[in-house]
Parts: C-alpha cells; sequence; structure tokens
C-alpha cells in the first residue's frame, strides 16, 4: 500500500495536476487577524522536499494543498472535498472552530499524522449558539449564532458552500456575495438586498434611493474608503482594507468591501443599485 500511495502521488506530480505553482518558501504559521485568514507551511509525510500549504479562512472553511520539491501542485482538500485517501491526506472538521490536518504515506493500519491548522482571533472564530438559518435567495443561507448580548455571528452559505464569515460585536457586520449584501446587527437583526457597484467601482460620487451621497475613494495604504453626505453633514472617510465596513446614518446603511465593492440600504425604500454621478 505504501507503494501504492507513493506511485499516486508521483504520477499526480509528473502529470502536473492543476496547472498552479504554489509557494512554499517558509514553513512558519502565519496568521492575517484583519482578513481573518491563517497559513502555515508544513513537511509532507511523503518527504522528498515535499510540503503541503495550510489555510485556514473564516471565509472558506480549511484547506489543505499538496505540492512536490517544486511547488508543482499535486492535490488538495477543502470543503468541497475533505478527503483524498488515494494520497493520504484530509481534514478533520474543515468547517469547524479548530479543524486539523491528518496526512500519512501509506495504508491500511497506518496511524495518520496529525497538525492544527492555524488558530484565528476571536472575532473570526465562529462560536456561540446557532439561533437561526435564515434563508436570502434561492442559493444562498445565513446560519445566526448568538455569542452574548449584542455579540452575533454569521455564517453565508452559496450552493452550500461557506463563501462568508460575519462578527457583529457591538458593531454591525456585513457579507457581499455576488450581487447580494447581508448585514447582521449586533442584536441579532439582519437586513439583505440585491444592487451593488462594483467590484472595482469607478472612484467618485454615488447616490443612494434617498438622495444621500456616497464618495467613494482609494488610498494606496488604507484601501477603499467610503464618505457620506447626509441631511447631517459630511463624514470622515471610513476605509475598508480588510473586512466589509457598515457605515450607518439613521435610515441609511452602506456597505464597503476592500475590493471595492459598494452597496446601500434605505429602510422602507425599494432597493437599487448605487448611481454613479461622477468623479
Amino acid at each position: 500500500m505504501r507503494i501504492a500511495l507513493r506511485a499516486a502521488v508521483a504520477a499526480l506530480a509528473l502529470t502536473g495536476v492543476g496547472v498552479g505553482t504554489i509557494t512554499t518558501a517558509h514553513a512558519t504559521t502565519k496568521t492575517e487577524a484583519a482578513n481573518c485568514v491563517g497559513t502555515a507551511t508544513v513537511a509532507s509525510a511523503y518527504g522528498a522536499g515535499f510540503k503541503v500549504k495550510l489555510v485556514s479562512s473564516a471565509d472558506n472553511g480549511a484547506s489543505a494543498t499538496l505540492v512536490d520539491n517544486k511547488g508543482r501542485f499535486v492535490a488538495r482538500v477543502d470543503q468541497s472535498k475533505s478527503a483524498n485517501l488515494s494520497v493520504g491526506i484530509r481534514i478533520n472538521g474543515v468547517l469547524s472552530a479548530k479543524p486539523v490536518f491528518q496526512q500519512r504515506s501509506q495504508g491500511g493500519p497506518t496511524p495518520w499524522k496529525s497538525v492544527a491548522f492555524p488558530a484565528l482571533s476571536a472575532s473570526c472564530t465562529q462560536k456561540g449558539k446557532l439561533v437561526r438559518t435564515q434563508k436570502l435567495d434561492a442559493h444562498q443561507r445565513a446560519q445566526i449564532f448568538k455569542v452574548a448580548d449584542q455579540h452575533y455571528q454569521a455564517r453565508v452559505f452559496k450552493d452550500n458552500k461557506l463563501v462568508s464569515f460575519v462578527d457583529a460585536n457591538v458593531r454591525s457586520g456585513a457579507a457581499v456575495v455576488g450581487n447580494r449584501t447581508f448585514v447582521l446587527i449586533s442584536s441579532g437583526e439582519t437586513l439583505t438586498w440585491t444592487g451593488v457597484a462594483g467590484p472595482k467601482a469607478k472612484l467618485g460620487r454615488y447616490k443612494l434611493v434617498n438622495g444621500v451621497k456616497v464618495k467613494l475613494v482609494h488610498d494606496k495604504k488604507k484601501g477603499y474608503g467610503a464618505q457620506g453626505t447626509t441631511g447631517h453633514g459630511t463624514f470622515p472617510v471610513v476605509y475598508a482594507p480588510a473586512r466589509p465596513v457598515v457605515l450607518q446614518d439613521d435610515a441609511t446603511i452602506v456597505v464597503l468591501t476592500s475590493n471595492g465593492t459598494l452597496s446601500g440600504y434605505v429602510y422602507g425604500q425599494k432597493q437599487k443599485a448605487p448611481v454613479y454621478l461622477g468623479a
């Protein structure tokens, strides 16, 4: 069985399944708290310079990619397929708060070697009690979790795959998936609508359905930013370098993502995408 598994891995490496090249220059754990992503590179059970890149993501769950000694793709496991027994890799708890990667170089009774995925920060880790599941549309649903008073979390699924994680601790959190925006308020209430500008929306001024103006800007260091002008005046620019940000003034809510997607919601109005007015 050991020969069979090694032969399978060698064949995959030679045929180049998946044409991308993955860099595994460093074997240290790295956590990007702002993006809710943690990465680590570990040695493969096959040796010979093979490595496994581990990624822990609040938005997409855990994934592990096996590469050969030249960084060429061999195999991958993630939430779509959490085990590939032909090459001896699998993930236990792929969508859990503490996923574990397991590997072995032969089958049968050979024990699996386990490695914990990089831990994410508290605000990026799903916890609390599931209180309800909300259907957003024909393809999307959201699981809502209560952590404490004024602290709720949500997981958004599209076609049964996790695509976004939202944390609303005192302040609201949001997710934008395609043309749909989902906002989770810290009280556990939710808002959802369709209609966005972007991604990489044109910089300049936009108008919402109630006449509120939003200026979209971009800074090389801070990323995309939004500045609202309402009946209460013009507010400071708020940037979204990583997670989506939510701005609110009375009945108006604005959501901005790090990729330059702008969305607006007005209570009591028929929702539409922000209208571009010009630079």
